[in-house]
């Protein structure tokens, strides 16, 4: 069944926007966090990017999806610095241009190690002509897009993977059925679990894992960690929460709570 949109998942005031889509940027968390800002959401998106960086293979060719200011490249160069090539795509020419403007940085402190190619395209539309890519990093942009564009954006990027390739895939998690509020005025569309895994599989894909990265009530974690690991698992996390900052610990503890959290990860294979 498609999702009915309704007029909230369509236009905000002071949304940017290009044709349907919102292409409102998530938070620089390296600008954040050098100015002493560490919030869960900032240092959320330096994880899911952390993991995907530390997760890529040596000599992999690399696919960002919606890259936006291109927040991946500093961890990739870092993590990942035998990437054979980088190409990004996005809709966006000021998006584009910020991440160039971040890659002449990098560059000028780490070298070129490895080739990087931006493309200005609507990711929902045909491709152009790309060789096939062994990691695919779509993060926090899923829910820029109506649902059936979106939908449209997952079966290219799982045909852009070559067998045994990886996506890695974060969206908000959305509750019930639709239409539903969104959690973010920025987000045009705010998919439940179970359209995402439908959609990854209708793309060719099988999801190998799924992680949570944006945490419920502190009760609705300990409540899952109970049912998962057992009452000794809510006395970890009750210790931990008495001494480690919250924002480090809704990001990390988030992970052990994919059935409640509000923002998930999911680690796709196309099969070989």
């Amino acid at each position: 069944m498609t999702p009915e949109l309704t007029e909230q998942h369509l236009t905000r005031p002071g949304t940017p926007m290009i044709g349907p889509y919102s292409t409102n940027q998530m938070d620089d968390f390296y600008s954040a966090l050098a100015v002493g800002e560490a919030k869960a959401s900032g240092l959320m998106n330096l994880m899911q990017h952390l993991i995907a960086a530390e997760g890529c293979p040596q000599g992999a060719n690399i696919l960002d999806v919606c890259c936006g200011r291109g927040l991946a490249l500093p961890l990739l160069h870092r993590y990942a610095p035998k990437t054979a090539r980088y190409v990004g795509l996005d809709i966006s020419p000021d998006n584009l241009a910020e991440a160039r403007t971040r890659l002449e940085a990098l560059r000028g402190y780490y070298g070129s190690p490895f080739p990087v190619e931006f493309v200005q395209c609507d990711v929902s539309e045909p491709w152009p002509d790309l060789p096939p890519f062994d990691v695919a990093i779509y993060t926090s942009a899923l829910e820029h897009l109506p649902y059936e564009l979106g939908v449209r954006s997952l079966a290219a990027t799982g045909a852009a993977l070559a067998g045994g390739g990886v996506l890695y895939l974060s969206t908000p998690q959305a509750f019930g059925p639709p239409p539903r509020p969104l959690q973010y005025r920025v987000h045009v569309y705010e998919w439940s679990r179970e359209e995402a895994e439908r959609a990854i599989a209708d793309a060719g894909l099988v999801v190998e894992d799924v992680m949570g990265l944006l945490p419920p009530t502190p009760q609705e974690i300990a409540a899952e960690l109970e049912e998962r690991f057992g009452p000794g698992a809510v006395d970890w996390y009750r210790h931990l929460a008495a001494r480690v900052p919250k924002a480090l610990l809704d990001t990390v503890s988030s992970v052990a709570a994919p059935d409640r959290a509000t923002e998930l990860l999911f680690v796709c294979r196309r099969p070989a």
